[in-house]
């Protein structure tokens, strides 16, 4: 695991020399976060028939979420590792939630929508894009290193897959009430 642990440091260094900007930081900050993929996504699920009845499908959708996010706050207060805007950039921060990087809860949680979406749902494939944008913005501001991206993309599309599992079982009996 040290080895991660090296190359994850050397990919931040770099980022920190070549990609990150304080302006480009900011923008990112704001536009990669649940509420933006949320102004996307919920629209969507009331127009579509792919999402019929919502009253069903959002809370489906949501409780896997919910469920995903509190496993990867578990997690990363278990594993404490520093974020690399701490452990590269020497910055501190006194939001309790900006101390912990491992997993990234957008890559996590992002990865859990898509995959839902398009595996249970019939969604298109290029939802997964989302979650790629919100592990390179992640990356980009310095938030987490590759593995916490990696890590994170890998506990959400578990997870994913079991919300698609149960969606086969179960919404079959949940349209027919």
């Amino acid at each position: 695991m040290n080895w991660i642990g090296s190359l994850d440091l050397k990919f931040s260094t770099w980022i920190q020399k070549h990609l990150h900007h304080k302006n480009l930081s900011w923008v990112l900050s704001r536009v990669n976060r649940g509420e933006m993929f949320a102004l996307v996504l919920l629209p969507l699920m009331f127009i579509s028939d792919l999402y019929k009845p919502v009253y069903f499908s959002l809370p489906f959708v949501l409780v896997f979420t919910y469920m995903t996010d509190r496993l990867v706050l578990v997690l990363k207060k278990y594993f404490a590792r520093k974020r690399p805007l701490v452990s590269v950039m020497g910055k501190v921060d006194s939001n309790p939630d900006m101390k912990h990087s491992f997993p990234s809860a957008h890559s996590a949680n992002s990865i859990v929508v898509a995959t839902i979406l398009v595996f249970a749902f019939g969604e298109t494939p290029y939802f997964f894009f989302f979650s790629l944008f919100a592990g390179v913005g992640r990356l980009i501001t310095l938030h987490h290193f590759v593995s916490d991206i990696v890590g994170g993309w890998m506990i959400g599309f578990s997870i994913g897959l079991v919300a698609v599992t149960v969606h086969y079982f179960l919404w079959p009996i949940l349209v027919s009430l």
